[in-house]
């Protein structure tokens, strides 16, 4: 029997702009998906348990049913069994403290820690690429076309620069003296209608959004650049400018500005939108001895908040 965990991620800068080309920011958060891999006797078959959906289910290749919740925990089990070679019997089980459909990446960070513990409980050592690589295809039956962002964020930790042409690169940075706080709006958020809606918008006024998707992708080099510099009172001023952009785009409302500036005004360095839009989830950013203070307002408004540390390490074997 093992265990594995790996992380949540944010959004900082880039989200929508992501899509056509410009580069966007993400970072790990300290809420972990654990999964329980343990080999079973008898026929070939995997169940599959998850605690935070109150779901048990049991697979087999012809009997799978594929609008299961739980089918891509079973195919991200697979996909690991049939890249090693054995074909054994398993059960999965899942308890995470990443909410789901709330663009924390919880489908992402469950396949990650599926495939180490599947291979681990085998005896098999996986390079961390062979684990996003295979969680990645599992995230494809979930999302259709993933960026690779969540699987990436989730097996490797600390922060990324991506670019859907250029793939990844990591960022050298140390966030201990800030913390990131969530907030939920409370509005379920649609990421295929809010990509839509944005997409509609740029091809109904290209010379006017044209030279916001530029700005954005600016803006993220910057954000980069701050990160790796630690110099977050910049940071936080340009997730501030690149909120205001998303406002621009339309996937803002008022529960979200509300929570915006709720932040802002107890003294977070910057708040804005992270993920679709539309609903879902605000991120500040806020100097560690603030984070009590940011926090305490927004749950006067918001019905969960989330105070997260950056987590440096992705992926782990627990035991």
């Amino acid at each position: 029997m093992v265990k594995a965990s790996a992380p949540g991620k944010v959004i900082l800068v880039g989200e929508h702009f992501v899509v056509e080309n410009q580069p966007a920011i993400a970072a790990a958060l300290n809420l972990r998906a654990r999964v329980l891999a343990e080999v079973l006797s008898g026929d070939f078959r995997v169940e599959v348990e998850s605690k935070n959906l109150s779901q048990k289910a049991v697979f087999q290749r012809e009997k799978a049913n594929k609008e299961s919740p739980l089918y891509p925990i079973y195919y991200a089990a697979l996909m690991t069994l049939e890249y090693i070679g054995l074909q054994k019997p398993l059960k999965i089980f899942i308890d995470s403290e990443i909410p789901p459909a709330a663009g924390m990446g919880s489908s992402a960070s469950v396949a990650v820690a599926t495939v180490a513990a599947t291979a681990a409980e085998l005896g098999v050592k996986l390079t961390l690429e062979e684990v996003s690589r295979l969680a990645y295809q599992a995230e494809v039956i979930v999302h259709g076309k993933p960026s690779g962002i969540d699987n990436t964020i989730a097996t490797f930790g600390g922060a990324i620069a991506y670019r859907k042409s250029e793939g990844f690169i990591r960022l050298e940075a140390d966030f201990t003296p800030v913390v990131l706080i969530l907030a939920d709006s409370g509005i379920p958020r649609s990421t295929g209608e809010m990509v839509r809606r944005v997409r509609a918008l740029k091809e109904k006024y290209p010379r006017i959004m044209d030279p916001l998707y530029h700005a954005a992708g600016h803006l993220a080099i910057e954000a980069g650049k701050a990160i790796e510099k630690g110099d977050w009172k910049r940071l936080g001023e340009l997730m501030n400018v690149n909120h205001g952009l998303l406002s621009a785009v339309q996937v803002s409302n008022r529960v979200i500005e509300e929570l915006v500036y709720a932040a802002r005004e107890a003294g977070a360095l910057g708040a804005k939108i992270t993920g679709a839009g539309g609903g879902g989830n605000i991120v500040a950013l806020t100097w560690k001895e603030d984070g009590g203070k940011v926090a305490d307002a927004l749950r006067k408004i918001s019905r969960k908040v989330y105070v997260c540390d950056v987590s440096a390490e992705g992926v782990r074997i627990e035991g």
